[in-house]
């Protein structure tokens, strides 16, 4: 089997740690499936947005070819060349990742817009949450919700919290992304200092895998204030490490956070209720900061080879005489 993985995010000399998870996904179905591959990579630097218009030309050339049997899209914007399906000769599949069809803004931009063109000219589409599921109930025939899985063998960390001379906060990405909402993270964090707490903010960016295993093991908190997010994975590597979690109500952390202890999924974008949940936690002694997230990560099977196991049989089906016309359920 040879595939065509098309995505605006992917691990580079440039940027090393963009889009790592993808990497470990398409490694994975590499080592154990033994599929071929190649990537086209969009670049999001320089001139971003004549980059995804060269790439519709671009990859319908590769396409002429003949060379792959499928194309694993990532990330609606990357899928704007499905705007010409018809002249697509191998089947393709879409895998959305939250902000390409899901706005947080009162109506869908472009960016929305595009993701979901892209879903309606896709034969498959993968999603994450069930948000996802209802936007495009549409399409449910050919959807299917698999989130993406984590490195079990990395983030599986024990608690490391116990020499922290501060309440350690970690703030989930790059507070430059808009859709992560660092204003709302500032001022929760700025209300805890002004009644006296002892804070100290790590920031997730620009961290090795094992280096980001090491920081969020050291965590006593992991704040995330998103505007939205698809299935994030540093809530489920957070789960893997028993870190406590404080998190708007966005994606599938509802789903993924229920049942688990010293978690709170926060329906406001105020920052009193989030105050008032980290102070719990910070009144636990530290060897009392940590949850039951990795019991219930492992049984949601969200590790890289079921996560792997699932996309595959999507890909087997597309390639059977009759996959075109099979069904997904939710799951």
């Amino acid at each position: 089997m040879k595939i065509l993985y098309v995505t605006n995010m992917y691990p580079t000399k440039e940027t090393p740690f963009d889009g790592v998870f993808i990497k470990e996904q398409v490694q994975y179905c590499h080592d154990k499936y033994n599929v071929d591959y190649k990537i086209f990579l969009i670049k999001r630097s320089g001139n971003k947005y004549l980059n995804y218009v060269k790439s519709i030309f671009q990859i319908m050339k590769i396409n002429s070819k003949g060379n792959f049997d499928l194309i694993h899209v990532h990330f609606g914007l990357s899928g704007m060349f499905l705007f010409f399906k018809p002249f697509i000769k191998v089947p393709v599949v879409l895998t959305l990742h939250g902000c390409d069809v899901q706005s947080f803004k009162k109506k869908d931009g472009l960016l929305q817009k595009i993701g979901k063109m892209a879903a309606a000219n896709a034969d498959r589409i993968i999603i994450l949450n069930d948000k996802m599921a209802n936007i495009l109930k549409m399409h449910q025939a050919k959807s299917v919700k698999i989130p993406c899985g984590i490195n079990f063998e990395i983030f599986d960390q024990e608690r490391n919290n116990l020499d922290n001379k501060s309440f350690l906060i970690g703030f989930p990405s790059n507070r430059k992304r808009e859709v992560k909402n660092y204003p709302l993270f500032k001022a929760i964090t700025d209300a805890l200092t002004n009644k006296g707490y002892n804070i100290e903010v790590i920031e997730f960016i620009n961290f090795t895998r094992k280096e980001m295993a090491s920081q969020l093991s050291k965590l006593d908190c992991l704040l995330m204030t998103s505007h939205s997010e698809g299935s994030p994975q540093i809530i489920k590597e957070a789960m893997l490490c028993e870190v406590p979690i404080v998190t708007t109500k966005v994606g599938d952390v509802e789903f993924l956070l229920n049942g688990v202890k010293n978690c709170f999924v926060i329906d406001s974008f105020k920052p009193e209720p989030f105050v008032e949940k980290i102070k719990e936690v910070f009144i636990l002694p530290p060897a009392g900061r940590k949850t039951n997230g990795k019991e219930k990560i492992k049984n949601l099977e969200l590790d890289q080879q079921s996560v792997c196991s699932n996309i595959y049989k999507v890909y087997k089906d597309l390639l059977s005489p009759r996959g075109d016309n099979k069904k997904f359920n939710y799951h």
